[in-house]
Formats: structure tokens, sequence, C-alpha cells
């Protein structure tokens, strides 16, 4: 976790951005940061989470987005969530997410529109650590297979649950454990 937060790796303050400007690389406008929430928001064992975004430009425009922000003054990154990624305070990966859409204030496309840039989805490039940039190309081509679960299962909660997108009570929508041990097997 040093490489992406510094010395103070088990002291990171809240919802600060790490780097502070996001990390973005590749065709896909791949952009990732890394958060920590407060201790009691945390999950049982988490430091905090990557954030994982594609560009909305690398989504065809024939493609509609299922929730949009609402309008704004504000300057957008126009961005796509694909996944977050639990770390522990080992600096091992635990998990992965996906949140609503007011979370990261993302455009939420479909499940099967978003999984269909996993396969190209590079964070490679000039800016960010070189390491942690390959680690995170590297994690999510190994998992393809448990993003595209959280993705449709993300989808399926929105229509079977009526969910909004600016519910605050819905935050995380869907999730799966990441096991190391399986995933090196």
């Amino acid at each position: 976790m040093q490489r992406v937060i510094g010395d103070q790796a088990g002291e990171a303050e809240s919802w600060i951005h790490y780097p502070v400007s996001d990390v973005v690389n590749g065709k896909l406008s791949a952009r990732w940061f890394y958060h920590c929430h407060a201790p009691e928001e945390r999950g049982p064992g988490e430091h905090g989470h990557f954030h994982l975004f594609v560009g909305k430009s690398a989504l065809p425009d024939i493609v509609d987005a299922l929730m949009e922000p609402p309008p704004s003054d504000a300057k957008r990154a126009d961005v796509v969530h694909v996944a977050a990624l639990s770390i522990d305070y080992q600096g091992l990966p635990t998990g992965w997410f996906s949140t609503n859409r007011w979370v990261t204030d993302e455009f939420l496309y479909p499940a099967e529109d978003v999984i269909a840039l996993l396969p190209d989805l590079d964070f490679r490039g000039p800016q960010g650590d070189p390491l942690v940039n390959d680690w995170l190309t590297a994690i999510v081509a190994l998992q393809v297979d448990d993003i595209s679960k959280i993705l449709r299962e993300r989808d399926r909660h929105i229509t079977a649950n009526g969910v909004e997108p600016e519910d605050r009570g819905a935050e995380i929508l869907s999730s799966t454990p990441l096991n190391l041990e399986t995933l090196l097997d």
C-alpha cells in the first residue's frame, strides 16, 4: 500500500483520494483511485478500496445509461464505475463490490455493456505507479468472472428492488469475496 498512499499506509486519511488526482490511462480512459472510509464505516478488516472506472466515451453511443447524474454546473469526470476492490490492512485484496450511481457520480450502464469492456481494461500508462497499474490490470483480467457476477447482481438488485439512483440508503448493491488461494490455483 505504500506505493499507493505513501509512508502513512496505516494512517491514511478518510475520504482522501490516493493519488489526489485520479490515475487515468489507456484507450478506455481507465481510471482508478484508492480511499478509506472512517473506521466505523468500513467492512470488517478493510483498510480501504480501489474504485475502478472507464470513461463514458468508452461505451458506444448506441448504448443508453440505466442511470445518469442529475444536471449540475459542477465539472464531471464522465465515468462509468466498473467495480471497487476491497483491501485489508496487509494490503491484500478481499472482495469486489458495486455501488449505487450516487456513490461515484457515475453514468451507470447495463452490466453486459460494461462486461464487454473488461478484456480491454488496462490501467497501464504514464500516470500512477507502474506496479500498481500493472497489478490492477492483472487482477481485473484474473477476476473477469467475479466482476461480471457483481455487475449482473447489481442490475438484478436495481430491477427487483426499484433502487433509485440517488437513494442514500442503497450504497453497496452487490459484492463477492475474493479468495487469493483460489485465485492463484
